[in-house]
């Protein structure tokens, strides 16, 4: 999931991806009881990441990530959005539960337009929001269309 791309990503805006990013190395599961395979991502392979909407159209980069400490799970993807070389950007807290993972194109997709994204409650510079306030965990999960872990 890597923005290892040559375009930039204003190249994508609007466009589909055209090209499969490289593979994944995954590892086998050696312990004892059923086999399954476990694909194991680096959090470094999710910084820079483009992310895209349903039909595949650029939405913005994870620059981000948020942990639970007390579960050691993923809580938020802190995602820019808009903007021109930087400039004007918006940063966005997205539940990790509305994120999923293309396994064929090996990338993260949110199921939201890019307009109703860029009207989602934003995170205002350096003094973001207590994320482990309920009422606003509730209010950015109700945006997103998805409940939070707790409930």
């Amino acid at each position: 999931m890597g923005s290892s791309s040559s375009l930039s990503r204003d190249d994508h805006l609007g466009e589909t991806l055209d090209r499969l990013p490289p593979l994944r190395m995954s590892t086998r599961d050696l312990r004892p009881g059923p086999r399954r395979d476990a694909v194991l991502l680096a959090t470094t392979d999710l910084y820079r990441d483009n992310v895209y909407d349903g039909a595949g159209k650029f939405l913005g980069e994870i620059e981000e990530l948020v942990l639970d400490i007390h579960s050691g799970h993923v809580a938020y993807a802190i995602m820019a959005v808009g903007g021109f070389l930087g400039m004007g950007q918006k940063m966005i807290a997205i539940p990790w539960s509305a994120i999923t993972i293309d396994r064929v194109y090996q990338r993260c997709v949110v199921n939201i337009d890019l307009e109703r994204l860029i009207d989602a409650p934003g995170l205002d510079g350096n003094s973001w929001p207590r994320m482990t306030d309920p009422r606003w965990a509730k209010q950015v999960h109700a945006y997103f269309g998805c409940k939070p872990d707790w409930e």
